[in-house]
């Protein structure tokens, strides 16, 4: 399949290339930009390179995943955005990372917004889910404004976090 691109007035959202390893290596090198995740530590050079692998297949094998989320005014890859189906639970998260240098912006709302809005009108998911950490309040914020609502503390990834989710809105079920 063809990844699209996605557009926001601000983003791009496209698809991975090998060669954006590098940019988003040195993105999870930074300092504490992993701590409300199930592991903190960054990850070695050759992990980056797995993660981009395991989207583009994740994409062929369910017509969606992660994209490279691209600051428009700058032509840079500022981190990553979108849909990963969990096969432990069979739900699938939206879910996003943007360098710190970005944070504050609203752009992760903008970019999880344009995956929850493909999630339900090109990939025809009937629910999303959003996880996040009990002391990540930004990114819970993320998920609120994108419409995903609190629902419970559940274990993921050997960790607790909180579960939100949104539903395929009634206009849009074909």
């Amino acid at each position: 399949m063809t990844i699209p691109t996605l557009q926001t007035a601000r983003l791009s959202l496209r698809p991975w290339s090998p060669s954006d390893g590098d940019r988003l290596f040195t993105i999870l090198q930074e300092e504490d930009i992993l701590r409300y995740f199930p592991r903190t530590t960054p990850p070695a050079r050759d992990k980056v390179d797995k993660y981009i692998a395991h989207h583009l297949t994740h994409w062929q094998e369910r017509g969606y995943g992660h994209w490279a989320v691209v600051y428009k005014q700058t032509s840079q890859i500022i981190g990553w955005c979108g849909l990963e189906f969990l096969p432990e639970t069979e739900e699938t998260e939206v879910a996003y990372l943007l360098s710190r240098d970005f944070w504050g912006r609203g752009l992760a709302t903008d970019a999880a917004r344009s995956a929850v809005e493909f999630g339900f009108q090109v990939a025809s998911l009937e629910r999303i889910i959003g996880l996040a950490h009990p002391g990540n309040i930004a990114s819970q914020r993320v998920l609120e404004k994108c419409g995903l609502q609190f629902v419970d503390r559940k274990g993921y990834f050997g960790i607790e976090l909180f579960r939100y989710w949104i539903d395929k809105p009634p206009s849009q079920v074909g």
